[in-house]
């Protein structure tokens, strides 16, 4: 019984130092989507089509023309996403693309970062992923992705 009791008090304790802050300024998703020669990133209305079409253009490289990465943030004032790249290409170098957002309500929303076609095709296919939450020179937030 004590044993049960000491494995729970560690459980808790350990998940209240993971845990992020629910309210504040914060990236809660970063979801990449290739985008087709229309701009479309799926051929339907669900996850579904969504998730498929995504599978298509992934293993399609010639029919991707572009990618766009939607971040859900959540933050009040006047922040700066960073969104850093590095290309499946051989000794190539890895991309910064920074976008400022802010609005006066800490609130919950998505902004969308664009690479258009051209710099995709010179870029080369991202490989990994890395989106920055700036205010100033201090980082409030990041999210990466598995390779990062």
């Amino acid at each position: 019984m004590r044993f049960f009791g000491l494995a729970l008090v560690l459980l808790v304790i350990a998940g209240c130092g993971t845990a992020k802050k629910s309210s504040g300024t914060g990236i809660i998703k970063v979801l990449p989507h290739y985008l087709d020669n229309e701009g479309q990133h799926t051929d339907g209305p669900t996850l579904l089509h969504r998730d498929v079409y995504q599978r298509e253009l992934r293993s399609n490289p010639s029919l991707v023309h572009g990618v766009r990465y939607d971040v859900n943030w959540r933050g009040g004032g006047e922040v700066i996403l960073r969104l850093e790249l590095r290309s499946s290409k051989d000794n190539s170098k890895s991309m910064q693309v920074e976008q400022k957002v802010g609005s006066g309500l800490v609130r919950a929303q998505w902004t969308p970062i664009l690479i258009d076609e051209k710099t995709y095709r010179s870029f080369g296919q991202p490989e990994a992923w890395r989106v920055s939450l700036w205010r100033g020179e201090e980082m409030l937030d990041d999210q990466v992705s598995f390779l990062w």
